[in-house]
């Protein structure tokens, strides 16, 4: 026996409208599907070329890799051919001499020895013309360099006062007696000369400019005084530049000073400052160490380092410390200064 429901048009028409839906939804998942799949497609291509392209790179950056081995292998080779051509070519060199390998030791020694004793009469003599500024009250400059003469590069020094320049070729200083040696009392001469600010007049005796002697001095590995009035030509450039330290403070000066030290025929630099009369070192491109004549207190670069830490400390506790007023605190001052003006009553 079968039994009939029958459905209301209403119900028939939800259920028309149902699968018609159902229809349209099964239609757009289908478009889906092949939208994703075209898409799918379209991302496999692009891998595929994209791991071509990888494959491609990946395989030259190998042939790079070999080639930088290979160019290194060559170049260790080559360094190693250049090194022991520069000993054999030494060694020869030296056999001509007639000298054995420990008397060039011992010679070199020799030279190391000779310039730490003309740097520490230079210094010597730096700290003298120092002290000799704070008995007469006047900061005199003064710039020496320790140089290797046989060494010097003509760009990296030039003359600028050529009547200053006359100086040491004077007649007086030709002797063996008037040499502006170091070690000779004839150098305070020269530094005296060269540290002078001497006044420019014209006929009528009215002051029109000043001639500063406070060039360089040279100073050759014989201890003579035999260059002045010269200018550190080009020596803030990519020749030096990477070699020297920061100068934690400094002028002019101490610029030309720190960059001069850093030349290879310069063995050291040491300036007197014109402002302050402190005395400098440097050598290498390097700060080593300092004098006050006014304290006559020496620094060294350690203890140099250590004050500049300090003194960044003490400036960041210093701001770190500043009082904060509060509003409260504001308003109670407010309130105690019009108390204090206020008038007195009645």
């Amino acid at each position: 026996m079968f039994f009939f429901k029958f459905l209301r048009r209403k119900q028939y028409q939800q259920l028309l409208d149902a699968s018609r839906h159902l229809r349209q939804q099964c239609r757009q998942f289908e478009m889906n599907a092949k939208l994703l799949e075209k898409e799918k497609e379209d991302l496999n291509e692009e891998y595929r070329r994209e791991r071509v392209d990888l494959d491609a790179r990946l395989k030259k950056l190998r042939h790079q890799a070999q080639d930088y081995e290979s160019l290194q292998a060559r170049f260790q080779k080559f360094k190693d051919d250049v090194e022991t051509q520069i000993e054999e070519g030494i060694e020869k060199e030296i056999q001509k001499l007639g000298l054995s390998p420990t008397q060039v030791k011992a010679l070199w020694a020799d030279r190391t020895d000779l310039i730490e004793l003309y740097l520490r009469k230079l210094y010597s003599i730096a700290k003298k013309f120092a002290v000799s500024n704070k008995e007469m009250k006047n900061n005199r400059g003064l710039f020496l360099l320790l140089v290797d003469q046989r060494n010097i590069v003509s760009d990296n020094f030039s003359e600028f006062h050529d009547g200053q320049t006359e100086y040491l070729t004077q007649e007086k200083y030709s002797e063996i007696d008037g040499v502006p040696h170091i070690f000779s009392s004839n150098i305070d001469e020269v530094l005296d000369y060269m540290g002078e600010k001497v006044a420019i007049e014209d006929k009528g005796g009215e002051v029109t400019g000043y001639e500063e002697r406070d060039g360089a001095l040279l100073i050759n590995l014989q201890g003579y005084a035999f260059r002045s009035c010269t200018m550190i030509e080009g020596v803030r450039t990519h020749r030096v530049y990477e070699r020297v330290e920061a100068l934690h403070k400094g002028s002019a000066k101490r610029n030309a000073g720190i960059y001069a030290s850093s030349l290879d025929e310069v063995l050291a630099a040491i300036i007197v400052s014109e402002e302050n009369s402190e005395v400098v070192l440097f050598r290498d491109g390097r700060f080593v160490k300092s004098y006050d004549p006014f304290t006559d207190t020496e620094t060294l670069k350690h203890q140099q380092l250590a004050q500049t830490q300090l003194h960044k400390e003490i400036g960041s506790a210093e701001v770190r410390t500043l009082p904060e007023v509060s509003v409260a605190e504001d308003v109670e001052v407010e309130r105690e200064d019009s108390h204090v003006s206020a008038p007195p009553s009645g």
